[in-house]
């Protein structure tokens, strides 16, 4: 073992400056615990300011509503419209400069340019954790410590049971997207052009369901003339202070199927892969699309788009099942009231996978008999119905899911935490990663003021703490856009073009 060259000592050490970490860092820094947060690049966020993913998906509430309420106090946040409260997209620039602010005006500390390698165990404790840092090995001793890595990389090393991939795709991992930044979009001329391309489609008696945009068009020519190998999911996330006119955007597009995230080889395809694919869609855009002829590259994400690797074996594993049932956990510390969110490992074609298998109905989920085809399960098409969640309900994130096997002194939160490959989605994405990086930090402060350890700890009090201390109404239902969408009336169907519930009016 190489010399320790500094040693830290603190209450709470977090490894992992990803939303979820930092969102534990704010809680137990506010609560009066020593903290400090670990993180081996240079600015806050991950993949939601490093990996150009700046939409707030999920449920918003906890520190999640605090996030998004000052950055819009500051004007940068963005709405889709003035009432809507669903994914609003922020500036991940100036994103890093708050979650920086919201740790530090309670004396918590960031330490950047540290990159966790070992850990030393002291029976099924860990001691500390060695970080390789500019001055050598240091070495961070605690209490408590709460992996933010997105990998589960402090858990692997203490000897935590995990898994990659998923089983009913031979353990591959989900397709992988680099975000990129955008600029010199005029959209406004691109939606005059789709429309008179619409028009001259209608013309032609070409029927609705039969008719493209006028990108899709333009990519089959590009396709044909041999400059894109393939139709890219082009979508534009518009951040703010910016107009249609001249548009500043990010985009995660660009993908790479058959991937496993834990073989840095693997990895490296994927990036150079992505930035191929961006490198030709740019000359496209420039060549082939009104209102794109000035557009540039401005910025690559800095973190590779990896949707899931490791998942730590926890007291309890979210199941896909839960998800799509609308499960309600006794000791549930955040919500996922989204669609299913895998993304296809292998499939191009299918892009997402919006749907689980279920042996017979059961909950609130939607169900049918499979229509899923070859493609969407290339391996083997799972037994039971389709089964999708119902847009108007939401699944509980059970705090027993942060509480990893064998280890008793440290939490898991965010994407690597206990769940089923299916029941990812509701770990990632940035509102539920923020709630459990809330509630791990709430539980690191009962851990230690009541001298007991994690897996001891009554989940119903981390969640009582949450309603009663800091305001997270889990004990209600939402309101803005979910409440909404759960007093919309309509038979919830699943269109032939997709692969999602909607609710058609009833007559």
């Amino acid at each position: 073992m190489q010399t320790i060259t500094k040693k830290m000592y603190c209450d709470v050490a977090i490894i992992g400056g990803g939303v979820a970490g930092v969102s534990a860092a704010i809680t137990t820094s506010r609560r009066g615990l020593r903290t400090i947060l670990f993180e081996k690049g240079a600015s806050l966020g991950g993949l939601a300011t490093n990996g150009y993913v700046p939409q707030v998906a999920g449920m918003i509430e906890g520190n999640c509503k605090e996030f998004v309420e000052r950055l819009e106090k500051e004007g940068e946040l963005r709405r889709r419209s003035p009432t809507d409260d669903h994914n609003p997209s922020f500036d991940p620039e100036y994103a890093k400069f708050m979650l920086e602010q919201m740790i530090m005006e309670y004396n918590g500390r960031i330490i950047y340019d540290s990159t966790c390698i070992d850990v030393e165990m002291d029976g099924n404790n860990i001691k500390s954790v060695i970080f390789f840092t500019k001055g050598g090995w240091m070495a961070v001793y605690a209490k408590i410590f709460i992996d933010g890595t997105g990998d589960g990389d402090v858990a692997a090393m203490a000897g935590v049971p995990y898994e990659v991939g998923g089983a009913d795709f031979a353990g591959l991992n989900m397709s992988t997207t680099l975000g990129s930044r955008w600029s010199r979009a005029n959209i406004t001329k691109y939606k005059a052009a789709n429309e008179a391309f619409q028009k001259e489609q209608a013309d032609k008696g070409i029927p609705q369901n039969k008719r493209v945009t006028l990108l899709y068009d333009l990519e089959e020519k590009a396709i044909e003339e041999g400059i894109l190998a393939g139709h890219i999911p082009f979508f534009q996330v518009m951040l703010p202070l910016y107009t249609e006119d001249n548009a500043d955007f990010v985009t995660y597009s660009f993908h790479s199927y058959y991937t496993r995230n834990d073989d840095v080889e693997n990895i490296s395809r994927q990036i150079l892969e992505q930035h191929q694919q961006m490198r030709l869609y740019e000359k496209f855009l420039q060549k082939y699309v009104p209102g794109y002829e000035n557009i540039n590259i401005v910025g690559l994400g800095s973190i590779p788009g990896v949707r899931d690797s490791r998942r730590v074996f926890g007291e309890y594993m979210l199941k896909a099942a839960d998800v799509m049932c609308g499960t309600k956990f006794e000791d549930g510390i955040a919500r996922f009231p989204e669609v299913m969110d895998t993304h296809h490992p292998t499939s191009a074609k299918h892009f997402f996978m919006r749907h689980g298998h279920l042996p017979a109905p059961a909950g609130t989920a939607i169900c049918r008999d499979p229509e899923c085809d070859v493609q969407m399960h290339p391996f083997v098409r799972p037994a039971g119905v389709e089964a999708r969640p119902d847009p108007r309900d939401f699944c509980d994130i059970p705090y027993r899911t942060l509480v990893p096997l064998v280890v008793d002194n440290l939490f898991v939160v965010g994407r690597c935490c206990s769940a089923e490959f299916h029941a990812n989605g509701a770990m990632r994405i940035i509102a539920p990663a923020m709630g459990t990086g809330q509630a791990a930090g709430i539980a690191t402060d009962y851990a230690i003021k009541n001298n007991t350890i994690p897996r001891d700890i009554d989940g119903r009090d981390v969640r009582k703490i949450m309603i009663e201390e800091e305001g997270v109404e889990l004990d209600k239902h939402p309101d803005g856009y979910w409440s909404q969408l759960r007093a919309r009336d309509g038979e919830p169907v699943v269109p032939s073009f997709g692969d999602i519930v909607i609710l058609v009016p009833k007559e």
